[in-house]
């Protein structure tokens, strides 16, 4: 039996290609071909009313691994005075971890509106896409690189979520370096380290929690073989006559070469959920389709290793804590997974296996 929701999807599609093609009039965007000033301080403007960072995730030869975040503020709180803060995760081949995240001053971060050109403290990070140089410290580890893209830098769409009777609010993101190779040093705990590996980079920005619009989401990337994957399902809150709206994006692209952006074909089944930290449930069992006019392609994610888990909570005074944990435990997941990829789209065809990074964000 086919349900209300399901019957309105056709109109909320064109509804939504609709309102994407004034995004990009209205944000002076050109479809399909991201610039350099898209990755620049989006938020400048008005720090006071909005939050942003730059996202940096690097898997090095050997087994190190590094995440560099540049945050101009909590994004749970867009309307808080300036608060940027550097995160740094390093993870040694054997396991040990290390998490840092040096605050600042409003004075001590800085933003060009032309590029990526941040400054916060002793860090900083510059690129036109195409490259990156990086410096981040903490304590007594650091991270010295030079990044290279090998995949198109994308958004989807114009990138950007309006929310809002007067669509006054709003939450970006885009993807200047879907896959990209990393070379330089990293320094744990005093001792440094000539490093090779991969790089991801994104960048979001917005004057409006997340929590506000979604109820949670599963967002994901791989690079195998030839091709880069970027995966997203992201569920509203209860939208008024409709119940909760599923919302996909999806970009697959073999090299130099996107085979397709379009997320609408998208769906995801979750099966053999398992207890998580927090009192949450996560599956074990993840399977994305995308069925459209130019073919097929599946992924299907098994055998999740839980990597990070974290009470979104953690940065509120204890007394806030327990009141707002009788409406909400909101939640994040981060996980390694096995990943079986088969791509059958504009004569396009391969079957891969390897890994993919995925995360579970719970905002109730």
């Amino acid at each position: 039996m086919t349900s209300e929701l399901e019957k309105k999807i056709p109109d909320i599609k064109k509804t939504m290609k609709t309102q994407n093609a004034l995004a990009l009039e209205r944000e002076g965007l050109k479809e399909g071909v991201v610039e350099p000033w898209e990755d620049s301080y989006r938020t400048r403007k008005d720090p006071g009313g909005s939050f942003e960072w730059w996202y940096f995730d690097m898997q090095f030869e050997g087994g190190w691994t590094a995440v560099v975040t540049f945050n101009t503020k909590s994004l749970t709180h867009p309307n808080h005075p300036l608060e940027p803060s550097l995160l740094m995760i390093m993870k040694t081949p054997d396991g040990k971890q290390k998490k840092m995240e040096p605050k600042f001053k409003p004075d001590e971060l800085s933003g060009s509106v032309d590029g990526c050109d941040v400054h916060m403290g002793p860090s900083h990070v510059k690129g036109d896409l195409a490259s990156y140089e990086l410096h981040a410290e903490a304590e007594d580890c650091a991270v010295d690189v030079s990044i290279t893209r090998e995949a198109p830098s994308w958004r989807p769409g114009a990138g950007i979520t309006y929310s809002g009777h007067n669509e006054n609010q709003l939450f970006g993101w885009v993807v200047p370096v879907p896959y990209g190779t990393v070379e330089g040093s990293i320094t744990f705990e005093g001792q440094k380290h000539e490093v090779k590996g991969t790089c991801y980079h994104d960048h979001n920005w917005g004057n409006v929690s997340p929590g506000m619009a979604f109820d949670h989401w599963y967002w994901g990337r791989a690079h195998v073989g030839e091709f880069s994957i970027i995966f997203v399902e992201m569920v509203t809150r209860h939208v008024l006559g409709l119940g909760q709206l599923k919302l996909h994006t999806f970009y697959l692209a073999k090299g130099q070469e996107i085979v397709t952006d379009d997320g609408l074909p998208l769906s995801l089944t979750t099966e053999d959920f398992k207890d998580g930290p927090g009192g949450r449930k996560y599956p074990t069992k993840l399977d994305f389709k995308w069925d459209g006019d130019e073919g097929t392609a599946t992924l299907s994610l098994r055998n999740p290793e839980l990597i990070e888990a974290l009470d979104l909570l953690d940065g509120e005074p204890k007394w806030v804590k327990p009141l707002v944990h009788l409406i909400a435990s909101p939640y994040y997941y981060d996980f390694n997974a096995d990943l079986e990829l088969t791509i059958d789209i504009k004569g396009v065809k391969a079957t891969e296996k390897g890994r993919a990074l995925y995360e579970l964000m719970m905002l109730r």
